[in-house]
């Protein structure tokens, strides 16, 4: 990975990879979102396609990680962030990349210094990564002494403390480890096109390697690091992404074909395409509701591509009546409500440094939407509530609220899938049923 690996815009991938981490930095993007306009940007081959990813994503996850040696390697941290991100990918590289030389890590840093014109850096980055590769057992063990979660795992001590306080520190542990596990991509199979088996069977015939979900029956999990669009079957319809935990919330609902079912926060619409193909036989309707009007094409566009033509979609703030609809009308209502993601880290890295301060003004919204979304499910229907989340104030705090003050609605079912038990996302879920008119 040197610098001869440029593309057709003549950049080199780390110099890409460190604007990309700059931008993040000063815009507060979504990493995926600029992770995904980075490489529709560049014209990567595939292999600095998956180094840029790891590059990019690894230094977000294991900032702190990589700041804690800095710090110990420099009495004056140098503020200038594209310095500082310089001097992460390079101590990236060295820890957790294997398979880049230390000298082509350390070269291809300066490099970058070099180009920001600005002497000073250049010698004061090689200075710092060269003393970190001197005393690297050194510095490692003293890490490993401080026995400090926040430094070890990169993750704010805020998060850490929403793990212990909901479950433990010994599943807080537990969760800060398998977030820094990659356990591949998990798509589901589109049953209106293809049997999961004889998806698997074609994705094997591709030499692609694959294993099947534990629990859910349509889950295929993808080892390899492939664009989604490159995937075989694509443009056919014969799979979506979605992770086993979602695909297991949406065979909670327990939705046939006929039912008519509200998918409210329905964006980016994975469950909706999960019920409608793979439970519904695109028979019967559902109807996608969503506050933000601008990804209501994403689901459209997805549908058409999957062949299903049962889910019309609506802009609505599902926290607030719905004038276009019925209360008591629908035989399924899902809220899978805005969340911290404190599940889905290992995928958005930058969840781990939220603070306390933005998650605890969550648990309203999502009561709010869960009450407003019950009136719409008929006596004897189903409501699901979901996250993908792990924190018990916006899972099981919700729904101890929500049934202590609608007698009407008694609770089938409740699941927390933890990361660490299986490849799947932290998630939640609640099943319940209507009783009561």
């Amino acid at each position: 990975m040197g610098s001869k690996n440029l593309n057709i815009n003549n950049i080199n991938v780390r110099e890409a990879c460190l604007k990309s981490l700059v931008d993040y930095g000063k815009n507060q993007k979504y990493s995926n979102i600029e992770l995904n306009s980075a490489l529709n940007k560049y014209n990567f081959d595939d292999l600095n396609r998956s180094f840029f990813t790891k590059l990019f994503y690894g230094v977000i996850e294991k900032k702190l990680t990589l700041d804690f040696y800095i710090d110990a390697l420099s009495h004056k941290k140098n503020k200038d962030p594209r310095v500082l991100n310089i001097l992460r990918m390079g101590l990236y590289q060295f820890i957790y990349m294997d398979k880049v030389p230390d000298g082509a890590a350390c070269g291809e840093s300066v490099n970058l210094a070099k180009k920001l014109k600005n002497q000073q850096a250049a010698g004061y980055i090689n200075a710092i990564l060269r003393n970190f590769l001197r005393n690297r057992e050194e510095l490692e063990e003293k890490l490993n002494r401080l026995n400090n979660l926040e430094i070890k795992y990169s993750c704010s001590s805020d998060i850490i403390k929403i793990w212990e306080e909901s479950y433990g520190l010994e599943t807080a542990e537990k969760i800060l480890k398998s977030s820094v596990e990659n356990c591949g991509m998990t798509l589901a199979a589109n049953a209106l096109k293809i049997s999961a088996e004889d998806y698997f069977d074609k994705l094997n015939n591709n030499n692609i390697e694959v294993e099947r979900t534990e629990i859910s029956p349509h889950g295929i999990i993808i080892k390899d690091n492939i664009p989604v669009k490159k995937i075989y079957g694509f443009e056919e319809g014969l799979f979506f992404v979605q992770d086993e935990a979602s695909q297991i919330c949406a065979l909670e609902t327990g939705a046939k074909p006929g039912d008519l079912v509200f998918d409210c926060c329905a964006a980016p619409g994975g469950k909706s395409f999960f019920i409608a193909g793979n439970m519904m036989k695109n028979k019967g309707a559902i109807i996608c509701l969503d506050i933000h009007g601008n990804k209501l094409g994403l689901i459209n566009s997805s549908a058409k591509r999957l062949g299903i033509d049962i889910i019309e979609t609506y802009e609505q703030d599902v926290s607030v009546k719905f004038n276009k609809f019925n209360i008591n009308s629908a035989d399924v209502v899902l809220c899978d409500v805005p969340c911290s993601g404190l599940g889905v880290i290992s995928k958005k890295p930058e969840i781990k440094y939220k603070s306390i301060g933005e998650i605890s003004k969550l648990p309203k919204v999502q009561f709010e939407i869960l009450s407003e979304c019950s009136n719409y499910v008929k006596p004897g229907g189903t409501l699901v509530y979901s996250t993908c989340t792990l924190n018990k104030k916006e899972n099981e705090e919700i729904i101890e609220k929500f049934l202590g003050t609608n007698k009407n609605f008694e609770c089938i079912n409740i699941k927390t899938f933890f990361p660490f038990e299986r490849k799947i996302d932290g998630f939640f879920l609640a099943k319940m049923k209507r009783i009561g008119v």
